[in-house]
């Protein structure tokens, strides 16, 4: 006999918490911070946080002598790939087998549940309470196709990007929220400056293209929460289905 469809239902909303605990699992992996690298003459160091973008970038005392001036941006960009790559091997390395026995463990959880005979030949119910308040379902539908709206808006656009530039704009610092795009150096400027100069107005134009990144990932953030609340809410909804149904009939 097929599976009644709010039991169904309430199964893999049991499944989905289930998945849920492993995703959480793999992305409480710390990712790396403080990864840095270097330039091929080692005199351009970028360091990189666990957002994958800059968080410093330097350029060593007696640069001029193993570097022209206008060869400083394409080196922050050759010092930050660096960077990235061994940052991505670390968090790599750091998937211990902790997080791979969670996920094995999910899915025979799931392969035992399909296999176990239940009452009348149903896999038993994993009992789960709702995660989110019910809603009156017109209400919510309507709140849930609103944000699949914006959520859809918001991945048809192309990733944001910001410049940041110092003070003298003399140097530009372009990001986008997967990393780094760009840096650009007035080799004019740049030979009349010291690395101290240069690093403060790096350091300026950083600040300014990392708090434009910010920006934006808070907002898609905030609508990525009230999808997780939406979903929850429906879940909570389909419940109440079901404990309706199941209540005893009045006579």
């Amino acid at each position: 006999m097929n599976k009644d469809p709010l039991a169904r239902l309430r199964e893999i909303q049991s499944r989905a918490l289930e998945l849920q605990d492993a995703i959480s699992a793999i992305q409480s992996q710390p990712h790396p911070n403080g990864a840095r690298g270097t330039d091929p003459t080692g005199f351009v160091v970028v360091a990189v946080g666990s957002d994958s973008l800059p968080s410093r970038i330097e350029v060593g005392a007696g640069w001029q002598r193993h570097l022209a001036a206008d060869e400083i941006g394409p080196s922050v960009l050759l010092a930050f790939q660096q960077a990235v790559a061994d940052a991505s091997r670390a968090w790599s390395e750091s998937l211990n087998t902790h997080t791979m026995r969670s996920l094995t463990s999910l899915n025979r959880r799931g392969e035992a549940a399909s296999e176990a005979p239940g009452r009348g030949g149903e896999a038993p119910m994993v009992q789960t309470q709702p995660i989110g308040d019910p809603r009156d379902p017109l209400s919510l539908t309507e709140e849930v196709l609103s944000a699949l709206k914006v959520t859809r808006d918001q991945a048809a656009e192309a990733l944001p990007t910001l410049t940041g530039w110092d003070r003298d704009r003399a140097v530009s610092i372009t990001l986008t929220p997967t990393g780094l795009q760009a840096c650009t150096i007035n080799p004019q400027w740049a030979a009349r400056e010291g690395s101290a100069g240069i690093n403060a107005a790096l350091s300026e134009a950083l600040r300014q293209a990392r708090a434009g990144i910010e920006e934006c990932a808070a907002r898609r953030k905030s609508t990525t929460q009230n999808l997780d609340e939406l979903a929850q809410q429906a879940l909570a909804t389909l419940a109440g289905f079901q404990n309706l149904a199941n209540s005893p009939k009045e006579r």
